[in-house]
């Protein structure tokens, strides 16, 4: 990956995990199950990570392209702004959270997850020229972002179970089902993002004279970013059906580590090679 792409790559990651995580935490927040003081922390680490995607953004001066990967610099803004509401929506959220004003935390909340989900859109619409469609990149991101958001919401919550042996189970297990489902998705869109053309091909300052099936890193971020933590996954699926949380806390923070380096991986070979994998 070429320095230049690396601001993109550590916006797109900030995002993705920052609107990942609020659509987690409010879906489980919702369904119940969960404690105020858990709901209340992942509002804050949201809030803080949104506002780390919003400042990265605004450190980037946004030209037509990075590196030789054409973008439309038209939305930059637009995503630039919707970050900028996730911050402050979820930082209602966390206060409200802590106040006990329940009802208006979800609707920030969902506030915020509408501006996510914005975030996500214009973003992808800005990388989409040299792929093979809007949907193709479209598809990626929410990927990622679903992906980033269930484990580390998962991984968080397997904490409680540490300082609390008395909560149910069944939330960190509907979490590992969300976090598998996920991963399976990604590899559903890989598949369909490598078998379709791109438009164009990304032309770098230090282009690497390999196809994307020659290229090592390909087959890192199939197996470290997506095998591996799906493998992982399913074991920490089957450790909470045994009550075995600290295990599966465990599990989930190796899984953590290997979702991180695929999504890093996938980056560096979308700006090199236009497909967004």
């Amino acid at each position: 990956m070429n320095v230049e792409a690396l601001p993109y790559t550590l916006l797109l990651i900030l995002t993705e995990l920052a609107v990942g995580s609020l659509w987690i935490t409010l879906g489980s927040d919702l369904r119940g199950g969960v404690t105020r003081g858990f709901v209340m922390t992942m509002a804050l680490c949201v809030a803080i990570t949104a506002g780390l995607a919003y400042w990265t953004a605004s450190g980037i001066d946004v030209g037509g392209d990075v590196d030789g990967y054409r973008i439309n610099n038209s939305w930059f803004e637009p995503a630039k702004r919707a970050l900028l509401v996730v911050a402050v929506t979820s930082t209602i959220y966390m206060f409200s959270v802590f106040m006990g004003w329940d009802p208006i935390g979800r609707f920030a909340g969902i506030a915020g997850s509408i501006a996510g989900a914005v975030a996500v859109s214009t973003l992808a619409s800005m990388l989409a020229p040299p792929a093979w469609g809007y949907p193709g990149e479209l598809l990626a991101l929410l990927g990622g972002t679903f992906a980033l958001g269930a484990v580390s919401v998962s991984m968080v919550w397997g904490h409680w179970y540490l300082t609390e042996g008395s909560l149910p189970s069944w939330p960190l297990r509907d979490l590992a089902w969300v976090l598998i489902i996920a991963l399976g998705f990604q590899a559903a869109v890989l598949v369909l993002n490598v078998a379709m053309p791109v438009r164009e091909t990304p032309a770098p300052a230090n282009p690497v004279d390999v196809s994307i099936f020659a290229n090592p890193a390909f087959y890192l971020r199939i197996g470290v970013g997506i095998v591996f933590p799906l493998i992982l996954a399913v074991l920490s699926l089957r450790t909470t059906a045994m009550r075995a949380m600290q295990s599966a806390t465990g599990l989930l923070y190796i899984c953590m580590g290997a979702v991180f380096v695929g999504e890093v991986l996938a980056k560096g070979l979308m700006f090199l090679t236009g497909r967004p994998v």
